[in-house]
């Protein structure tokens, strides 16, 4: 539509290129934008973009200037590397006992959820692991699972389970359950917040309808309640692989002697995350350091895909 001329000088269309300003909100709102864009260029894209070229390099220690191309070297040496996989292993295995914490976390939400005498304090109890500081759990199981002075000795023979002391740091058969009990301790209070909400927006009619067609408990349970919060069961298999196979903190402060580059007897506790960890900083190996990072990133993306397919097919369809 044209516009009448006696209008125009009302307008900003006439208004000379000279004269134009950008408004001062404008400049405070690219500046704001900016800030976090900038952070991420600095620390993460150029960090990711320097550890994929360290891939194929060789250097002496930090030293930048010394950096060398060796091809497919490193790739070779880790492809070869006993303990990397052994580090993969330990790590699925503490993935895989995620699921524990897991189905601890659907009963509980599931008890919570008919609202028992003093369902708030349990709630509220059941979620206090989950936002402690990682490092002061790890200390406390540590304390827990010493051979002479931990309580888990005393309550096992106190109860007449074993006769003497178990050294559990010592032991190969016993040190992955330390950590393995140490994670899914403090995972169920996540899931039983996300559950306790999911089970919320389940609709109380089809519940109803159930009771119409005279299904049990279980039966319910299995054909309404678990398609209901079928993606928040997919949301919390996802994130408890994901962060099993990052686990590093309580791997960390268990192995007295992680600054050696070991972890337990025969590094039988040594995750993927901590092996990284003493590569880069023990061993001064970044570029090693740096092709484990990326295989992990991308055993990290096959396990995402993997759920994603699932869920699509068991969830979505």
């Amino acid at each position: 539509m044209r516009v009448p001329s006696k209008y125009r000088q009302h307008l900003s269309l006439d208004i000379p290129k000279g004269k134009r300003k950008i408004p001062r909100e404008v400049l405070f709102a690219y500046l704001f934008v900016s800030i976090p864009i900038i952070g991420y260029i600095i620390f993460t894209l150029i960090p990711l973009i320097l550890s994929f070229i360290m891939q194929f390099t060789t250097m002496d220690g930090f030293d930048l200037s010394t950096m060398q191309w060796n091809n497919f070297a490193n790739f070779k040496y880790v492809y070869r590397d006993k303990d990397f996989w052994l580090s993969i292993g330990v790590s699925f295995l503490i993935s895989i006992n995620q699921i524990i914490s897991l189905l601890i976390a659907l009963f509980m939400s599931v008890i919570l959820s008919k609202k028992p005498f003093g369902h708030k304090f349990f709630q509220i109890i059941y979620f206090i692991p989950y936002i402690c500081s990682s490092v002061a759990v790890s200390l406390m199981w540590k304390w827990m699972f010493d051979t002479d002075t931990g309580i888990i000795n005393s309550i096992l023979q106190a109860i007449g389970g074993v006769e003497a002391r178990i050294n559990w740091f010592g032991d190969k058969s016993a040190y992955p359950w330390m950590i393995i009990i140490a994670c899914v301790w403090r995972s169920p209070g996540y899931g039983i917040v996300m559950y306790k909400a999911a089970l919320g927006q389940v609709s109380p009619s089809l519940y109803e309808a159930s009771d119409v067609d005279g299904a049990g408990v279980w039966k319910k349970f299995t054909h309404v309640t678990l398609p209901a919060i079928a993606p928040t069961t997919f949301f919390l298999l996802m994130t408890g692989i994901i962060s099993g196979l990052q686990t590093f903190d309580i791997a960390k402060l268990f192995a007295d002697g992680s600054w050696l580059g070991t972890s337990g007897p025969e590094n039988i506790g040594l995750t993927t995350v901590l092996y990284i960890y003493n590569t880069f900083y023990n061993f001064n190996e970044l570029s090693r350091a740096s092709v484990m990072s990326w295989a992990l990133f991308v055993v990290i993306l096959s396990v995402s895909v993997i759920n994603f397919r699932l869920k699509r097919k068991w969830v979505d369809e």
